[in-house]
């Protein structure tokens, strides 16, 4: 129910009313104001901070990588017919290598059938693999059979059983593809009529496919012996025979099963993929490129890193602008422990490589960090070792060793931890942001007691003011009755 209050008076009760109990309230909110101001710039410094505090630490993952140090690179000058990549193992070097035949995989297809749902017998399929001998030369005479047949004896002959749940010829190339045996069984349309085809998995000729069918029904009816291929037996079309890769290297002739060789230069891996033209030339030599570009990534994220905390805790005296963590201790406590990581030699380090200073990495006016490239290779030429000492959990002359990046990481991530400095302020600035929210919340309620106490008081002094208005006219109405009474008018 609106209150109706002035009445009596002729005052404006309700302004007064309104104008006493805002200037109690606009103190305190614009405290409130400033506090949740502040607070909230904080949190969104920290939360600045932190980001590049993660910029910085997605930086050190290269350099803290002892691997890269050691790592060495490979190239090709034809790549699209031999691939190669190397590993720490390599030994720098050139390689002259020419391909003269790729591995290749077995191909078998059936007869020819009227449909896909054509039965064709009951019994077992039996996949062997191994290394077989021809009666004749098989890419002369792609129908001829196997002479000899060799199993390998690590790789376990696979049993498929045909019934009558899958005897029809697109049951056998399913049960074949479920069996896991190491071939890949597809259908294909030959004119009006349907061929099983039968490929190997694997390349090479030792990882030849002999197939054996023992049939449930009578063997003299034609059924499922049509996909029988073993010696002696060559109901199956071979279309394509496996082979080994031959090539040469350096003009030392190499065979392999794969196309994919590592034992023919040692830590090196040849992708072998198309017979070549003419020779292709492997190099091998130490990833310099690599430490440099890991080297800049971490420059870069410092660097970023430096930038953010300048912006966050700089006075700009010609603006007069503060950044938000100006002055701010915690600020001060990560810029400190940052900096002295970055600044404290390398224990261990024996010879001149124990600091960043001298393998190139020097400071800016501003703190950030620049690199000599040409100081960091003459390094890499000089103590590879101790430059990955300087950087990487290593060891140097027998010793273990703790780099600078491994050393600033586990600081950054201590840093960057639920109990690091930032998450523990910026849980307490969002409190003192929920603090601020209830004094909010006790204020109305206190300012909502403190304006139904000015109104009853107002509406009391109404209530006097009406009654003495009303004393006073009845007075004047009176004395105005007594005889002889001028009121100066006349």
């Amino acid at each position: 129910m609106v209150a109706v209050t002035g009445i009596g008076s002729g005052l404006d009760i309700e302004g007064l009313v309104s104008g006493l109990v805002n200037a109690e309230r606009a103190p305190l909110e614009a405290r409130f104001a400033k506090r949740e101001a502040k607070a909230t710039a904080l949190i969104s410094g920290f939360g600045a901070l932190k980001s590049a505090l993660s910029e910085l630490k997605s930086g050190l993952a290269g350099v803290k990588n002892a691997s890269i140090y050691t790592r060495m690179k490979a190239t090709s000058t034809d790549a699209d017919a031999v691939k190669v990549s190397a590993s720490a193992s390599a030994s720098s070097g050139s390689y002259q290598v020419e391909v003269t035949k790729l591995a290749t995989t077995q191909s078998f297809a059936s007869a020819t059938y009227a449909s896909i749902d054509t039965v064709i017998g009951q019994g077992t399929l039996t996949f062997s693999f191994g290394q077989p001998t021809y009666t004749s030369d098989p890419e002369l005479n792609a129908d001829t059979s196997y002479s000899t047949f060799i199993p390998d004896p690590e790789n376990e002959p696979v049993v498929i059983t045909i019934d009558e749940t899958n005897n029809t010829l697109d049951g056998i190339k399913n049960a074949i593809n479920d069996s896991d045996a190491g071939v890949s069984a597809s259908i294909i349309k030959d004119g009006d009529q349907y061929r099983l085809l039968m490929t190997t998995n694997d390349t090479g000729r030792s990882n030849s496919l002999a197939v054996s069918v023992v049939e449930d029904t009578d063997p003299t009816v034609a059924g499922l012996s049509d996909l029988d291929y073993n010696v002696g037996s060559a109901n199956l079309i071979q279309t394509r025979a496996a082979s080994d890769a031959e090539f040469t290297v350096n003009g030392f002739g190499v065979s392999s099963a794969s196309n994919t060789v590592d034992d023919a230069i040692d830590g090196v891996t040849l992708t072998l993929r198309q017979v070549t033209e003419q020779t292709a030339v492997i190099s091998v030599s130490e990833d310099r490129a690599g430490v440099t570009s890991a080297v800049n990534k971490f420059i870069d994220g410092y660097n970023g890193y430096i930038k953010t905390l300048g912006a966050l805790t700089d006075y700009s005296q010609e603006a007069n602008t503060r950044g938000p963590l100006q002055g701010d201790f915690s600020a001060r406590s990560v810029s400190n422990r940052v900096r002295a990581e970055l600044n404290f030699p390398t224990d261990g380090i024996t010879g001149d490589y124990r600091t960043l200073a001298a393998i190139g990495i020097t400071t800016n006016a501003d703190g950030s960090l620049k690199l000599d490239s040409a100081k960091l290779n003459e390094a890499l030429d000089a103590d590879p070792a101790a430059v990955e000492a300087l950087f990487a959990d290593s060891t140097y002359d027998g010793n273990p060793v703790t780099g600078v990046a491994s050393r600033l990481d586990a600081v950054v991530t201590d840093l960057l931890s639920k109990d690091g400095i930032l998450e523990s302020r910026t849980g307490t600035l969002q409190k003192q942001i929920e603090r601020v929210s209830k004094d909010r919340e006790s204020l109305s309620i206190r300012l909502e007691k403190i304006e139904a106490r000015y109104r009853a008081q107002f509406n009391a002094m109404d209530s006097l003011l009406s009654s003495i208005t009303t004393t006073g006219d009845f007075l004047s109405q009176q004395l105005a009755n007594l005889p002889g009474y001028y009121d100066g008018k006349k």
